[in-house]
């Protein structure tokens, strides 16, 4: 098989790159040139395509002049700032390529999108997924929180999300097709991928920069209750089985209760006993709410059918084709 550098192979594939900027993304101009110079060298035919996702207005002064510096390049302006998550389905659902790569600018080096295409190239896999070389930092609770999340994962929805998975992503056109054809509302690439059945590689790097993710507990915690709520009824089946055993239980003690008043007698109630009957009960009720109302409210998202995202303007380079010289080749 002949490396992506080739000409050949050049000539025959049309890479898409999808990148999220954000008030945190930090060197945009350096990132954007050092992206142009790497593919420019690569594919005779690509595309750049950078989601705004809230970026300030110097940035997105810099942006707009690098549109008249550099070729291939599209931006798309959301209308204010979504998750990572929906920004980076805004992109997908906009590239045009045979290939897709997902980028994260502050930590993925552009040196490795071309061996992440060159294992998209190679037949027989239509998803990549990158992974840190090195442990993903953070405090100690998001540490804890994301190694309970991911084993629940594995355990019981059967998604083998990698601890140390990162946002590089690279997909097939084939996948790309699957992956936006999703009408939900709430998409999370990394899971999302684990659910279409496609056979994906995994591809170990070493990050840019220090990959920390900065999330508080309440946020963590909300991410987590969508993607499992968003993907799997597990959790009312479990609610299910926990009301169904108290019920029984209940019975058990309501016949408890019969046979010593009528065989034994004299028996006075105990508070003791009472109390954690009621607490437990209580308990029980509260959690099968608390879950209903969860699946309810992701009910009433996904009905209502708004989008997950609003792109507010799209800008485009002057100039749209890498090889002038191939002029079938249009966005």
């Amino acid at each position: 098989m002949p490396e992506p550098t080739d000409p050949a192979v050049c000539a025959e594939v049309f890479v898409s790159i999808v990148a999220v900027l954000d008030p945190s993304t930090a060197g945009i101009r350096p990132f954007v040139h050092a992206l142009d110079d790497e593919m420019r060298v690569r594919y005779a035919n690509y595309e750049l395509l950078l989601v705004d996702n809230g970026l300030r207005p110097a940035e997105l002064t810099d942006l707009r002049e690098l549109l008249t510096e550099i070729p291939c390049v599209r931006v798309l302006r959301l209308s204010r700032r979504f998750t990572f998550d929906n920004a980076v389905f805004a992109g997908l659902e906009s590239a045009i390529g045979d290939y897709v790569v997902v980028v994260n600018p502050t930590h993925d080096p552009v040196t490795v999108i071309p061996d992440v295409v060159r294992l998209l190239t190679l037949g027989g896999t239509d998803i990549v997924q990158g992974l840190s070389s090195v442990p993903i930092g953070g405090s100690l609770t998001s540490r804890v929180g994301r190694r309970l999340f991911y084993w629940y994962n594995r355990k019981f929805l059967g998604v083998d999300i990698p601890s140390r998975s990162t946002n590089l992503t690279g997909l097939t056109r084939r996948a790309v097709n699957t992956l936006t054809a999703t009408s939900r509302s709430q998409r999370y690439l990394r899971q999302l991928i684990c659910y279409v059945g496609y056979r994906s590689a995994d591809f170990e790097y070493l990050p840019s920069d220090a990959l920390i993710r900065h999330r508080t507990v309440k946020s963590g915690y909300v991410e987590a209750v969508e993607m499992i709520s968003s993907y799997s009824t597990h959790p009312l089946r479990v609610v299910t089985v926990l009301g169904v055993l108290a019920a029984f239980l209940n019975l058990v003690y309501a016949a408890y209760v019969l046979i010593v008043s009528f065989f034994v007698g004299g028996v006075i109630a105990g508070w003791t006993t009472t109390s954690l009957q009621s607490s437990f009960m209580f308990f029980s009720i509260c959690l099968i709410l608390a879950v209903q109302s969860e699946y309810i409210g992701r009910i009433l998202t996904e009905t209502r059918r708004e989008p997950s995202y609003v792109i507010m303007e799209e800008l485009e380079s002057e100039t749209l084709i890498a090889d002038l010289q191939r002029r079938n080749v249009s966005s």
